[in-house]
């Protein structure tokens, strides 16, 4: 893909600065992601486009940007659409992208303009093209990632909150040595490219394109080489939304297609370990979303959360798991004081 790179200073997130930096008309902040970067949209020579700036120059911010425009690349190299990068600055850490609209997947599903049954097929459609991608051993090992890091959280935030104390590294010791032998018990999980933070809002609507490219994939710089069920985990049990047991048995029947009966068998064993484990993660990162940033938003998502991690632990293989949680006092029962300020609270005295 042919860019025009060049090299300067960071950029203040002032639409003003950036409009004159990249020649654009009509520059307006866009609502931004979970991360730091700051969004804007604009024209350009009778064209819709999108700035993602980061806020400084730092070399994670750097290295950041490198990877989501290599990525883009595999990704289109597939044939999966992903907002071509017209302009580049590196130093800057920031990007001039193709506007790719406004309408998530799951803006999609809320206003009811598409059915969610033709949308997460185009979703499972692109995770199964993903699949094939070659260079995606390149990518860094989920075990080396954050995601892999951050199971911590479950007990780092959500016990910590629930029994009004931290339980300290032996705690989070033994809970990585359960994972370890459940893990140890499967037999070896498929690998494969894993965007890593795939669900509806990280999924554009481009009715312009046809087939499968109308699912146009964005926020896939932490992308990673891992267990390949992790994003139809994260497609089909999205904390967001409540997603319905046919279209959950549906897309899992479509992407196991010409699998065999014990690739299916692994496959699925894998899905049901890694949504646990998913579940965890993110139940612990809401509850620090709102003890540490202020973001209480996540928080009404939690009870979601609970009955997933209470429905995995139904399965036999998880057992030494649910032994451990009831060892340690540990339940997913609904929570009476689930507020922001009694969080802050709650964490101060802890």
């Amino acid at each position: 893909m042919i860019r025009n790179v060049t090299k300067s200073g960071s950029i203040p997130p002032d639409p003003e600065v950036i409009a004159n930096k990249f020649g654009l008309e009509d520059i307006q902040p866009l609502l931004g992601d979970a991360s730091s970067r700051r969004y804007f949209r604009g024209s350009k020579e009778g064209k819709s486009v999108i700035v993602m700036l980061y806020p400084d120059a730092s070399e994670e911010n750097i290295a950041d940007l490198k990877a989501f425009l290599d990525i883009s690349d595999m990704l289109a190299g597939r044939g999966i659409k992903v907002a071509k990068s017209y302009e580049v600055d590196e130093f800057g850490t920031c990007a001039l992208l193709e506007y790719l609209g406004v309408e998530s997947f799951g803006a999609c599903i809320r206003d009811a303009s598409e059915s969610p049954e033709t949308l997460y097929k185009l979703a499972t459609q692109v995770l199964i093209r993903m699949k094939g991608i070659n260079e995606a051993s390149s990518l860094p090992d989920y075990k080396q990632t954050s995601i892999y890091a951050n199971r911590r959280q479950l007990i780092d935030y959500y016990m910590a909150y629930k029994q009004g104390k931290h339980s300290g590294e032996s705690c989070v010791n033994e809970f990585h040595k359960i994972w370890d032998k459940i893990e140890q018990s499967l037999p070896s999980c498929p690998q494969s490219f894993v965007h890593g933070d795939y669900h509806l809002e990280n999924l554009i609507y481009a009715k312009n394109e046809e087939g499968m490219r109308q699912c146009a994939v964005i926020d896939h710089q932490d992308a990673f080489y891992g267990p390949q069920p992790y994003d139809l985990v994260n497609l089909l049990e999205d904390a967001r939304i409540d997603v319905s047991q046919s279209v959950r048995s549906s897309m899992i029947r479509l992407y196991t297609q010409g699998m065999s009966k014990e690739e299916k068998e692994t496959f699925m064993v894998w899905y049901t370990v890694l949504a646990a484990q998913f579940h965890g993660r993110v139940i612990g990162l809401f509850i620090k979303f709102a003890a540490e940033q202020g973001r209480d938003s996540y928080l009404v998502h939690i009870p979601r959360l609970q009955v997933y991690i209470n429905e995995s632990l139904k399965d036999p293989i998880l057992t030494p798991l649910k032994e451990w949680f009831d060892k340690v006092k540990l339940d997913f029962h609904s929570i009476t004081d689930l507020d922001g300020e009694h969080i802050r609270a709650a964490f101060r005295k802890i």
